[in-house]
């Protein structure tokens, strides 16, 4: 009953082919690096698929499948193992203009630090996913900009004490407890499987420092596994329900893997309570 679909340079790669794939996910500046191996490609389909372009991978079930990771080719490489012909894509989530772009620009005084989120959005090729900003820091005596996307706006978050990441290319700049409510339950009927596991996370304490390094507080949350869900990612509000515990939680950080020809087919997340 499970589905997976990969859909890279204009092809669609899919059952009854072997998909490999591990996609990682998380509220962090760290831009995610997802390893996709085909098993016994025909060449003529590895060498119309070129690097730089877009990348797509469905998972899921026949009637409830979804979006698991979009972004970009960054490399392609193919390997024997034995009689099995294994190609491995390697691919970002987001646009290489975002990890390689650079921008040289200079705004005015109070200058609002969303307009210019907004606008390095643009340049680098990303979707807005969510702007809301804690601070909307105002650059009175204006702004320089000299250096990577990446890097001007992982600085203007800081600046704005906010959590910054890219999911699914779409730029994500907001308060570090906000999350995405999509009505989402989480139990052993739905597919969670064993018991939660109690961890501790560290997360940055934005709201009790006034530098640009805030300090870090240690936050008690759970690590969950659970059948693959398409609908689990970074940010994601949840309502647990388990044997020992319940409550409503925000997703993260965690990860997708699936292997379509054995057993392997599941998503693994850390929850903190909202």
């Amino acid at each position: 009953m499970r589905k997976t679909t990969f859909l890279v340079g204009g092809r669609e790669i899919t059952d009854p082919l072997t998909i490999k794939f591990s996609v990682p996910f998380g509220d962090n500046e760290k831009v995610d690096t997802i390893d996709i191996q085909v098993y016994n490609l025909k060449d003529e389909t590895i060498n119309s698929i070129s690097t730089n372009q877009a990348a797509i991978l469905s998972a899921g079930y026949i009637d409830d499948n979804g979006v698991i990771f979009s972004g970009s080719l960054k490399k392609k490489e193919t390997k024997w193992e034995g009689l099995d012909k294994i190609t491995t894509f390697k691919c970002i989530d987001c646009s290489l203009d975002y990890t390689n772009g650079v921008v040289k620009r200079t705004y005015g005084r109070n200058t609002h630090a969303s307009l210019i989120l907004r606008e390095l959005a643009r340049v680098a090729g990303l979707a807005i996913g969510d702007i809301d900003l804690p601070i909307d820091f105002i650059y009175r005596s204006g702004k320089t900009l000299n250096g990577k996307i990446k890097f001007q706006i992982a600085e203007i978050a800081k600046d704005c004490k906010a959590k910054q990441y890219v999911n699914k290319n779409r730029l994500y700049v907001r308060d570090r407890a906000k999350g995405d409510k999509i009505g989402l339950d989480i139990s052993k009927e739905t597919g969670l499987i064993d018991e939660p596991e109690e961890v501790e996370e560290e997360v940055k304490d934005e709201k009790k420092s006034k530098s640009k390094s805030p300090k870090k507080k240690k936050l008690k949350g759970y690590k969950i596994k659970l059948l693959l869900n398409h609908k689990i990612t970074t940010d994601v509000i949840i309502k647990l329900t388990s044997r020992k515990v319940s409550g409503v939680f925000r997703v993260s950080k965690g990860e997708h893997k699936g292997d379509t020809s054995g057993t392997e087919y599941y998503t693994v997340c850390e929850v903190v309570p909202v």
